[in-house]
């Protein structure tokens, strides 16, 4: 099993069960697995899984077919009746075709043969967190019916005009709409533009935001309601 570049900054809505009874197997998937930023709990037999599903949630599940026990087939049965949407991936030395059409046939949504491509499995499993998972709820922020979308770069004016914006203004927007009637300090707002405090100045920061203001006056006919606030910084309001 190679090992790819590994992604820190999953979010690990997701908790991945690996059902194998192999204990340096278990550990060293297990391992890779949280590197790329999964959450990971391990298990050596079916016995030690059903506890665990007794009294924590898992949306996927790594099955072993050969296990001392009940074998992965049967749990995939047992998970697949149950719950529908469930992520089951075999992962097993069985490689004979009669055994991948068991394996799927039993409810499998993945077959792979021991040993297992990291590359393949990290992007099976991501599919799988994506059909499970409900998408997240776009970011949104609303003042004095102002309207700003994050997640898709829009600033929406009052009269619905959009305007694509850059990274930095997207960041700096949002800080002030957040802040409501507070005023933010020119240090605060450099900061949410990306700028170092130590290397930004005053000057640089109001000209970004009188270039802002400008933009959108020009392209929506309305003025963007950001108020400077005397030898401190600015504040969104009328």
């Amino acid at each position: 099993m190679h090992e790819p570049s590994t992604d820190m900054s999953r979010d690990p809505t997701a908790t991945i069960a690996i059902v194998e009874d192999e204990p340096v197997l278990r550990t060293e998937l297990a391992f890779q697995l949280e590197r790329q930023g999964f959450a990971v709990a391990t298990f050596e037999n079916a016995e030690q899984f059903y506890r665990h599903l007794a009294v924590q949630p898992v949306q996927i599940a790594l099955l072993d077919i050969g296990l001392t026990g009940e074998d992965g087939l049967s749990i995939c049965r047992h998970l697949r009746s149950h719950d529908p949407r469930f992520g089951i991936v075999f992962m097993t030395a069985r490689a004979m075709r009669d055994d991948r059409l068991a394996g799927l046939q039993a409810g499998g949504d993945a077959y792979l043969v021991k040993p297992v491509d990291l590359d393949e499995l990290v992007l099976i499993l991501n599919r799988l967190i994506e059909r499970i998972m409900p998408p997240p709820q776009a970011r949104v922020e609303t003042r004095n019916d102002w309207r700003l979308e994050p997640d898709r770069g829009l600033l929406l004016s009052p009269a619905g005009q959009r305007l694509h914006l850059s990274a930095g203004e997207i960041q700096v927007l949002g800080v002030l709409l957040r802040e409501g009637d507070r005023a933010c300090s020119h240090g605060t707002l450099a900061v949410a533009m990306g700028l170092m405090p130590q290397e930004y100045n005053r000057h640089r920061v109001e000209v970004i935001l009188s270039r802002l203001r400008a933009r959108v006056l020009r392209e929506t006919g309305q003025a963007l309601p950001i108020v400077a606030v005397r030898g401190y910084g600015y504040r969104f309001g009328c």
